[in-house]
C-alpha cells in the first residue's frame, strides 16, 4: 500500500477536512437519514414463494368447491417448477415446492425428491463452508507474511471500509494509517470509546476492519458487560447496516478489492453489522490476540 502523507501530512489533511467543511456538508457526507434496519439476508425461497402464491391465489379467488384444491394443472406447473430448481441446485426452493404439493395429496415423487434435495442441501452448504474457510485462510497467511501492516490493529473509522479512501463518498482505505476519518486500537480492553476513537467518532462510527488472527468483542455496556453487539476475529470487515440500501455502498462488501487488499479481505469476510454501529462508542470493547496452535 502506498503511503498517501507524511504524520504531519495526515494531521493537517484532517484538521483542514473537518475544518474547511461546513455543518451542512458534513451532515450531508455522514448524514443520519432515517433508514430502516432490516435483515439483509435474501430469502432462499423467494423464487419458490412466488409460485405458491400464484397458484394458491387462483384457488383462493375461485368460487368453484372443486377449486379447494390443486388441479392436476397446478400440481404439474409445482412439479415441473420443483424439478427445475433442483437442476439449478436451489435446493430450498424445490423443497418447499414438493412439500406444497404433499400439502395437498400424497405424492410419491416429491417425497423422494425431498430426500435427495436435503442430502443434496447439505453437501452443498459443507462446500460453501469449506470454500469459505479456505479464504480465510489464505487470507491469513497472506497477512502473516506481509510487513505491510501494523499486526493486531483493528481499524475504527467514521466512513465505511472500502479499498480506497474517498473523503467525498465517504469511505476509508482497509488499515490505512494515514486516514483522517480512523483510529487504530492494538490488544487490550477500552471504555471511554468516544474519547479514544476521536476522529472515527467525530461524526458516527461506520466501519471495522480487524487483521488476521485478532478478535474484537464489543459490548453494550461499560467495563466489557452486557450484550455483546460484535465479536468476530480477523481477518474481518464489518461495515454499518445503516447503510446496506445506499446506492452508495451496495457494493462495498461485494466488489473486488484492489489486487493489494483483495487477498487480506476477500468478500467471505466482509459483512454488515447487526445492529446500528452508531451506539457502539457508548459500550466498551476488547480486542485480544488469537493464538496459534
Amino acid at each position: 500500500m502506498k503511503k498517501r502523507m507524511t504524520i504531519l501530512g495526515m494531521l493537517c489533511f484532517s484538521t483542514t477536512v473537518f475544518a474547511q467543511r461546513s455543518p451542512a456538508d458534513t451532515e450531508d457526507m455522514f448524514r443520519n437519514d432515517p433508514v430502516i434496519i432490516r435483515d439483509t439476508r435474501e430469502s432462499s425461497t423467494s423464487e419458490a414463494v412466488k409460485v405458491i402464491q400464484t397458484i394458491r391465489k387462483e384457488v383462493t379467488n375461485s368460487r368453484s368447491a372443486q377449486r379447494q384444491v390443486l388441479t392436476e394443472a397446478d400440481f404439474q406447473t409445482l412439479i415441473s417448477r420443483a424439478d427445475e430448481f433442483m437442476l439449478q441446485r436451489k435446493y430450498d426452493n424445490a423443497i418447499m415446492l414438493y412439500q406444497e404439493i404433499l400439502k395437498d395429496r400424497d405424492d410419491r415423487h416429491s417425497k423422494d425428491r425431498i430426500l435427495e434435495a436435503e442430502a443434496l442441501r447439505a453437501r452443498q452448504q459443507k462446500e460453501e463452508a469449506r470454500r469459505k474457510q479456505d479464504e480465510i485462510l489464505r487470507a491469513t497467511a497472506e497477512f502473516a507474511s506481509s510487513n505491510t501492516y501494523g499486526k493486531h490493529l483493528v481499524h475504527f473509522t467514521g466512513a465505511l471500509i472500502s479499498d480506497a479512501f474517498s473523503s467525498q463518498e465517504g469511505t476509508s482505505e482497509a488499515l490505512d494509517t494515514t486516514d483522517a476519518f480512523s483510529n487504530f486500537l492494538k490488544p487490550g480492553k477500552y471504555d471511554e470509546l468516544r474519547h479514544i476513537l476521536r476522529k472515527a467518532t467525530y461524526h458516527t462510527l461506520d466501519g471495522i476492519a480487524v487483521p488476521a488472527r485478532t478478535r474484537i468483542i464489543v459490548y453494550k455496556n461499560k467495563g466489557c458487560r452486557g450484550e455483546v453487539l460484535l465479536d468476530v476475529t480477523g481477518p474481518a470487515i464489518v461495515n454499518n447496516v445503516l447503510w446496506v440500501d445506499d446506492d452508495r455502498y451496495k457494493e462495498v462488501n461485494t466488489k473486488d478489492f484492489n489486487e493489494e487488499l483483495q487477498p487480506y479481505f476477500p468478500q467471505s469476510v466482509r459483512s454488515w453489522s447487526t445492529t446500528n454501529m452508531h451506539t457502539w462508542p457508548d459500550g466498551s470493547l476488547e480486542i485480544l490476540v488469537e493464538t496459534v496452535e
